[in-house]
């Protein structure tokens, strides 16, 4: 999963520039994830990135642990949320989302922004959701987005980010036949000495609705409805967001009672 380890530059660009969505949609699913007569508030954010969502359920009175696979995006989440870590109210693990595991269990596991797509298998999806159903408290909930090919689509394009802050250039492909692709992200992010070069090449896979269902059972996790409003399966920036078409769907799972 060599995607999770960043660089320092691309880190700094992706806590900058791509984290609209996970801000807008974040305050809603801990609004939910309160709502649903959890055994306590505490939160495992998987892929946490540099703590955007952290934040919220902290803001929320929620205990949270945040888990990734780079040094580079804890980094950020570390500065940004010293008093959490100070506090104890915090917890951050540098591990693979395949196989993290977590001081004690958490009632509640999120995965946003299509952080699951990087993963190259539905064995290492269901990996993953085995890691997630071990780290859950019995009764917890899971809750984790996945883009569709229909976002993957438009890294069929150069894309020219050119700013005060930023000379960013995106370039990749996306096969649709293997459901799988690249994307280059390359430039300068940043000023005079604190300017860092970005140089990260990501790849993500594709899985449709049966591939995680089959993922989900597989791991002891049952699919649940949500109530998730439409506006939260599109992007808010890109050429993805340019477009109607759904680029994302967002799923909802529990961990049954039963289980220890």
């Amino acid at each position: 999963m060599a995607n999770y380890y960043y660089s320092d530059g691309f880190a700094a660009f992706f806590d900058s520039r791509y984290t609209g969505w996970v801000h807008a949609f974040s305050p809603r699913l801990a609004d939910h994830l309160d709502r649903q007569g959890l055994p306590e508030r505490s939160v495992i954010d998987l892929c946490c990135g540099t703590g955007v969502t952290a934040s919220v359920f902290l803001a929320a009175g929620w205990r949270a642990t945040g888990v990734d696979g780079s040094s580079a995006m804890l980094d950020i989440a570390r500065k940004k949320l010293a008093p959490g870590v100070e506090s104890g109210t915090l917890t951050l693990i540098e591990a693979d989302a395949r196989s993290f595991r977590t001081p004690r269990r958490a009632a509640a596991c999120v995965s946003l922004d299509g952080a699951l797509n990087h993963l190259g298998s539905v064995a290492e999806l269901a990996e993953c959701f085995g890691s997630v159903h071990d780290a859950l408290l019995p009764g917890g909930e899971f809750v984790f987005d996945l883009y569709a090919g229909s976002h993957f689509r438009h890294w069929n394009n150069v894309t020219l980010t050119d700013d005060d802050e930023a000379v960013i250039v995106k370039r990749g492909v996306w096969d649709d036949s293997t459901r799988t692709g690249m994307l280059r992200v390359s430039g300068v992010f940043g000023t005079g000495m604190s300017a860092q070069r970005v140089d990260q090449t990501l790849r993500s896979w594709e899985y449709d609705d049966t591939e995680v269902a089959g993922a989900l059972e597989a791991a002891g996790l049952v699919p649940a409805e949500h109530d998730f409003e439409q506006r939260y399966v599109k992007c808010d920036s890109g050429s993805c967001s340019l477009t109607p078409v759904p680029c994302r769907t967002v799923y909802r799972a529990r961990k049954p009672l039963e289980q220890k």
